[in-house]
């Protein structure tokens, strides 16, 4: 792929700040190591942000957490994002003692499109943010791009719990039934390479398939299958598109019984063979 990827970071250079116009990630599935921000300053393109998905156009934000899969879809030809990316020690630093809520309604709520008087704000911190990645012989450099990041993390929670209610109404729910997706959803993330069936993640949960089912189905509008299914996909694509792995290796690598099986599982639900998508996305 020509496309450099604008998300790198290094030992030495935890905290990267530009402008891309992101075709690194154009029908590519990649999983970020670090974080990142991206502010979009025009046109648009479909973003999928681990399971969740939505359309960036401009003056949308989306927040990239370590580890995260990121793939842009339709993107237009004048995209382009302002973005900051962050190495995962640095987040790590920058999020320490934020409470456990805060991660997860981050990870749920990856794309948003903020009020005016937000856009505004997110403008003057990537402007600050752009001056102090170019300050390189400010001794304090290290420490203020954490506590930059930490400041702009703790807005954005703050704007996502006044906010994100108002932009979606979700299916109302018990306290215990949303708790239990939360950790339906963790575990996915944890053990999705591994295992594909409801039974498992139910099991773990202590509670029925048919239960587990029916709380997916409430709160996030799929069978319990079909999300743990989009997570598997998901990291098949990445493994067919950023390594040279060959498909049997992938197969391993995943838990699936043989190659064969792979293929058969990938092609029902996409329509196509991995080699056929891995040649299509060269």
């Amino acid at each position: 792929m020509s496309a450099i990827n604008p998300l790198i970071t290094t030992a030495e250079e935890q905290f990267v700040v530009g402008e891309s116009d992101f075709s690194y990630f154009n029908n590519y599935a990649n999983r970020c190591e670090g974080g990142a921000i991206l502010f979009c300053r025009k046109g648009s393109a479909q973003a999928t942000v681990n399971q969740y998905g939505g359309l960036v156009k401009r003056n949308t934000l989306v927040l990239v957490l370590p580890g995260s899969m990121l793939m842009l879809t339709g993107r237009t030809d004048d995209f382009r994002v302002t973005f900051c990316a962050f190495s995962r020690d640095l987040f790590a630093e920058a999020a320490f003692r934020l409470e456990p809520s805060f991660f997860r309604t981050l990870r749920e709520n990856p794309i948003t499109y903020p009020p005016a008087r937000i856009v505004e704000g997110a403008g003057i911190w990537f402007q600050m943010a752009a001056y102090t990645y170019r300050d390189r012989n400010n001794i304090f450099r290290n420490t203020i791009i954490r506590n930059r990041l930490q400041n702009v993390l703790m807005e954005i929670y703050d704007k996502l719990q006044r906010f994100a209610g108002m932009q979606r109404q979700m299916p109302e729910s018990t306290t215990r039934q949303t708790e239990l997706f939360h950790r339906f959803v963790a575990l996915v993330h944890e053990f999705s390479s591994q295992e594909r069936e409801v039974s498992f993640y139910a099991d773990k949960l202590c509670i029925s398939t048919r239960y587990l089912s029916t709380i997916v189905r409430t709160i996030a509008h799929s069978t319990a299958k079909e999300f743990i299914d989009r997570s598997v996909l998901l990291e098949i694509k990445m493994l067919l598109q950023s390594t040279d792995l060959s498909v049997q290796e992938i197969a391993y690598r995943l838990h699936f019984p043989d190659q064969s099986y792979l293929g058969r599982y990938f092609k029902k639900h996409t329509g196509e063979s991995p080699t056929e998508y891995r040649n299509t996305k060269k």
